[in-house]
């Protein structure tokens, strides 16, 4: 059985802190504007979501819709149909107004804290 060597143990740690720390400076470039590139990436990411919910919304309620609309009058499933193609345009519709209003902020430069409609 080995004897343990805590200074051997120590000397190894410290050498792959060393290792790591060398590597992540490597991979992870410090930015150099204060961490303003991770609030645009935040922001951007908050878009994308819009548009995601916007688009799953709209077809959930246009597909809702329909199907209430094809129980209620028996129109089988035309109903359902056009519901869902309506509720697609209605998504697409206001996730087309987000998209627009974040990037005519970002063209004129005033999008710094800007939320969206």
């Amino acid at each position: 059985m080995e004897t343990p060597d805590p200074v051997g143990d120590r000397r190894r740690v410290d050498d792959l802190d060393a290792r790591l720390k060398a590597a992540r400076g490597k991979v992870e470039k410090p930015q150099q504007d204060g961490g303003q590139r991770s609030g645009m990436s935040h922001r951007q990411t908050s878009v994308a979501y819009r548009v995601l919910v916007d688009m799953i919304a709209g077809l959930l309620v246009g597909g809702f819709l329909g199907y209430w609309l094809d129980r209620w009058l028996g129109w089988a499933p035309f109903g359902l149909v056009v519901g869902l193609v309506v509720g697609f345009v209605a998504g697409a519709y206001n996730a087309w107004r987000a998209i627009r209003v974040y990037s005519d902020a970002a063209a004129k430069g005033d999008d710094e804290g800007r939320r969206l409609p």
